[in-house]
């Protein structure tokens, strides 16, 4: 039933994309009514019992019937003059675009069910058809409201893919349309693109209507008109929408090797990149301690943050003692694990003696997954000494140190392979690195601030300091306090390889071997050499839930290369979409 768009949609928006600069010239504007004239030449015929073919839509119908896009009823009927809803158009938008129906687990909106007939269509044109949100904080789609002639006109701009950032000239709809104040501000520019770009003309009264309901055979047309007629002449075909992806400046720096002690580097720009949507998974409806599905559910604070291999994000209330998990299966919240007895845990030492360490003793401080052998862990400081534990199903210490520093804070822990950990802390005063089996070993010392003074992320205002870690059998690297260095692990040595100054950073993480630091809405990306790119600029976010990014106090990514972000003044996990 579906047909996909021909590769000439998708040149011409990554063009747009590649080149955002691209001044579109645009063909003379349509005159008012054009969008309602007989443009087709196609003799496709249909047999609809109350569409003859003297009906004004007649030739577009047939076609687009024909070509599967949208279809009559099992009673020989096309019912022409019915208001479509908002649901529908997004049933025949994606027929006519080839957008593949996205079934999924859990709804995007409260009021549409992961098992509503229309779920797998507006889920898959919810970037192109925004939804609401609502005084309580639901987010909505009003799935049986009738589609507006506003509605229409933002969608198909946004899928034809029209560079929105090219601001156009919206005095030219205001001299057009005695009715523009009535057009929502936000959807003036798309409505003045659409005008320039042929889509849509208004009527003879001058009028654009732009809350007008519009039928089946309006809606017919209309997207006739967007690929098959418009100033680009899109057609309906085969292929697939294309992202393009960010690219960076190559990294000429060997691992391991050391550049100048002190440098006052800035990010470089990345090349012009694609729009990125942004949405809530979970959360945004004020401060709370509230399991449930993700419309109900409340978020009291996060302190650290993880995503597994199922893109199930488990996050750390330390004040809560406890550790939860959004559920990305059936889009719940959940108390995964609860900071109580179970957390305890008897040490005997080389001459025999038990050292009991109490729960009540204990500090969860962060959270972290081992991509390697698919489990969870939870580091701590108990009576001043880090434990980590290993929570994935019962609760069990992996590894720990009794000998060295009091801990203040846990920077950062990545695992080389499956069975080894290396973690940094900051102390009293002073930064460490520890190795480690997860065999409910000790760990050993590997370096120190004291030795290398290139390894500081230590604070001596008593701030943990932002930092993120990756890890090979060979080297660790590691981002923190605006400086990236590399420990070579055999034989250790400790190089600082770039240093940013003026530069302030809200989180800090580990990814695919490149670390990502955040600061308010950018994502900043570094190579293993030390050069730092802008990865997502925060003014190509597209906020699809209408809030804006106050900062990013976690950061992870998911199986899918997206985003994944804790935002403290929201109160929610979010989502940036690559």
């Amino acid at each position: 039933m579906i047909k996909r768009l021909l590769t000439g949609i998708l040149a011409s928006t990554l063009t747009i994309t590649l080149a955002g600069n691209i001044t579109i010239a645009s063909a003379a504007l349509p005159s008012y009514g054009e969008e309602w004239e007989n443009a087709v030449t196609t003799e496709q015929t249909v047999s609809f019992t109350d569409v003859p073919q003297t009906h004004w839509a007649y030739k577009y119908i047939a076609e687009m019937v024909n070509r599967k896009v949208i279809s009559g009823y099992p009673d020989n009927k096309f019912r022409p003059n019915n208001t479509i809803t908002r649901a529908e158009f997004a049933k025949i938008m994606i027929s006519a675009s080839g957008i593949a129906p996205k079934k999924v687990n859990y709804s995007s909106f409260s009021d549409i069910p992961a098992t509503n007939w229309a779920s797998p269509f507006v889920e898959a044109v919810k970037d192109y058809m925004t939804g609401y949100r609502t005084a309580d904080g639901k987010y909505i789609f009003n799935p049986s409201a009738p589609a507006t002639r506003e509605d229409v006109a933002v969608a198909l701009v946004k899928l034809k893919g029209y560079d929105t950032n090219r601001l156009p000239d919206q005095s030219t709809i205001e001299a057009m349309f005695k009715d523009y104040a009535g057009i929502s501000e936000s959807a003036k520019s798309y409505v003045a693109l659409a005008v320039e770009n042929g889509l849509v003309s208004g009527f003879q009264d001058e009028t654009f209507r732009p809350q007008a309901t519009i039928t089946r055979s309006e809606a017919t047309v209309m997207l006739w008109r967007a690929y098959q007629y418009g100033n680009d002449n899109k057609d309906i075909g085969g292929g697939t929408p294309v992202t393009t992806p960010t690219t960076t400046t190559p990294n000429t720096t060997t691992p391991g090797t050391s550049a100048p002690e002190t440098s006052t580097e800035q990010p470089s720009a990345s090349t012009p990149a694609a729009k990125f949507t942004v949405e809530t998974l979970v959360g945004g409806l004020g401060t709370g301690d509230v399991d449930g599905p993700v419309r109900t559910a409340k978020i009291n604070q996060i302190d650290s943050m993880v995503v597994d291999k199922n893109n199930n994000v488990y996050f750390l209330d330390s004040q809560k003692m406890k550790i939860r998990k959004f559920n990305s299966s059936n889009g719940t919240v959940e108390t995964f694990k609860t900071i109580n007895q179970n957390f305890n845990w008897d040490y005997k030492d080389a001459d025999g003696n038990t050292k009991h360490f109490d729960y009540k003793n204990l500090t969860p401080m962060k959270l972290a997954y081992n991509n390697a052998n698919g489990k969870l862990y939870l580091a701590a400081k108990v009576s001043a000494r880090s434990i980590i534990y290993d929570i994935t199903s019962s609760v069990s210490v992996v590894t720990y140190d009794l000998n060295h520093e009091e801990v203040r804070y846990f920077d950062f822990i990545a695992f080389p392979d499956s069975q080894s950990v290396l973690y940094g802390v900051t102390g009293v005063h002073e930064s460490h690195v520890y190795e480690g089996q997860l065999t409910q070993a000790q760990v050993e010392q590997v370096a120190s601030s004291t030795s290398y003074k290139a390894l500081d992320l230590s604070n001596y205002y008593g701030y943990a300091p932002v930092a993120g870690a990756f890890a090979t059998n060979d080297n660790l690297y590691v981002f923190g306090r605006s400086k990236m260095y590399i420990l070579q692990l055999f034989p250790v040595k400790v190089d600082k390889v770039s240093e940013y100054e003026d530069i302030t950073l809200d989180s800090a993480t580990g990814y695919n071997g490149k670390l990502y630091m955040t600061n308010i809405g950018t994502v900043y990306e570094m190579e293993t050499g030390g050069s730092m790119t802008t990865f997502i600029n925060e003014d190509d976010l597209i906020y699809k839930d209408g809030t804006p990014i106050k900062k990013m106090k976690q950061i992870s990514f998911d199986n899918n290369g997206n985003v994944i972000f804790y935002d403290d003044d929201s109160k929610s996990i979010r989502r940036i979409n690559i």
